[in-house]
């Protein structure tokens, strides 16, 4: 069975066709493909069957078109769609209160995800246009959506409601939806793979370390409680966010720096974290050169860093119990060994045991870093969302034509 999956981006569009065999579990990667700065300076890189690159700058207006393009540059290397494809995966930032799991695209879904766009203004939009586009040009493929908030649409109420009045809340719909939910998903789904057990028997702490981060709490194979809350800015230190913050700063600046709440919004949004904390850079391995060399705020982003992951994980033990095991993903979560030692550092009271050389070994790769007499395992567990969105596409067409 072949799945195509779109993951948009702001600014960017990601795709990617793939092959799998749903009794092996195999997965075949026919062609993918990256289109940059989308309305800017645009650039793509394409990888087809053959497995070559093509690479070029190209204007897109927008990411419809960039999506089209993408389609017609498939059909020249791989042959027609229509006949191949069992399904068109499509990954949302926002899904609102209505989407809580895969779902095939009809009106009304379409109608939930434009709701749910007002949460979204920079992320669904574009993945909306991208849907509209494609299904035109493949109309006779079902095209289903995941969008990154369902996984969490299993919060318990105290972890989704925010302590604000009950009429205000309801009245603007706000609460804690959580974010990087495929992410967090595919950990989950790939560890139970690794244990050799169900999903709905484990309890697991996921850490998705990258640009942005987030981390999950995870009891019986649902979403118990997350980092992030009606936006993405809410919970841990990040890149350019700032991550938990007293709101009372927001009405403080405005006041003193006569600076508009949207302003403010941008600066803890694109000027803040790691990035904000060292005046220097969002980029951790030149944070870590510089820290090397004697800066200390550089050094103060990465120990802010570091301390505030390792708050949240034990939080998450406490409200877990006893988890399982916790699992590191994205960029840093994959590559930065050093990184994962010093959030972890200090845990030995759970029972964590790093294993120092399995953590220098598990770069960029998939593997066990805590030892095997470890109460609670460690993991990284590299990100794969194109497969856990096209894993899920065809589990869900193919339940439908057998229903």
């Amino acid at each position: 069975m072949q799945a195509l999956v779109f993951n948009c981006g702001s600014s960017s569009l990601k795709f990617e066709l793939v092959a799998l065999d749903p009794r092996l579990g195999e997965r075949r990667t026919l062609a993918r493909g990256r289109v940059e700065q989308i309305g800017e300076d645009s650039a793509y890189l394409f990888r087809g069957p053959d497995g070559v690159e093509r690479k070029e700058q190209k204007a897109f207006r927008d990411h419809a078109s960039a999506a089209i393009f993408s389609l017609e540059w498939l059909q020249s290397v791989a042959g027609s769609l229509d006949g191949a494809l069992s399904a068109v995966g499509h990954r949302v930032v926002h899904g609102g209160e209505e989407i809580s799991g895969p779902r095939v695209v009809d009106d009304r879904v379409m109608e939930a995800l434009e709701r749910a766009s007002r949460f979204a203004p920079l992320h669904n939009p574009p993945a909306i246009s991208v849907i509209r586009a494609t299904a035109q040009r493949l109309a006779g493929v079902p095209a289903v959506v995941l969008a990154d908030t369902a996984f969490h649409a299993t919060l318990a109420p105290e972890a989704r409601t925010y302590a604000i009045p009950c009429e205000l809340a309801e009245r603007h719909g706000i609460r804690r939806f959580g974010f990087h939910g495929l992410g967090h998903a595919w950990m989950l789904e790939r560890y139970a793979e690794l244990a050799g057990r169900k999903a709905e028997s484990l309890n697991l702490i996921t850490l998705h370390l990258g640009a942005g981060c987030s981390a999950t709490a995870i009891r019986g194979g649902r979403s118990l409680d997350t980092s992030m809350g009606l936006t993405p800015l809410e919970g841990l230190m990040m890149a350019t966010r700032s991550g938990d913050l007293d709101p009372a700063i927001v009405t403080y600046l405005a006041a003193h720096e006569k600076i508009a709440p949207d302003e403010i919004e941008r600066i803890l949004n694109y000027e803040s974290g790691m990035l904000g904390v060292s005046g220097l850079s969002d980029d951790l391995r030149e944070l870590k050169r510089a820290a090397d060399s004697g800066n200390a705020r550089a050094a103060l982003a990465i120990d802010m860093f570091c301390h505030r992951a390792r708050k949240y994980v034990g939080a998450y033990a406490a409200a877990l119990g006893q988890p399982d095991a916790i699992v590191f993903g994205g960029g840093i979560g994959e590559n930065a060994d050093w990184m994962r030692a010093r959030i972890l550092a200090g845990l030995k009271w759970l029972g964590i045991e790093l294993d120092p050389e399995r953590n220098r070994g598990a770069v960029g790769r998939e593997g066990r870093i805590s030892t095997d007499g470890s109460k609670i395992a460690v993991h990284v567990i590299p990100l794969d969302e194109e497969l856990y969105i096209a894993r899920a596409a065809l589990r869900l067409v193919s339940e439908r034509a057998h229903s």
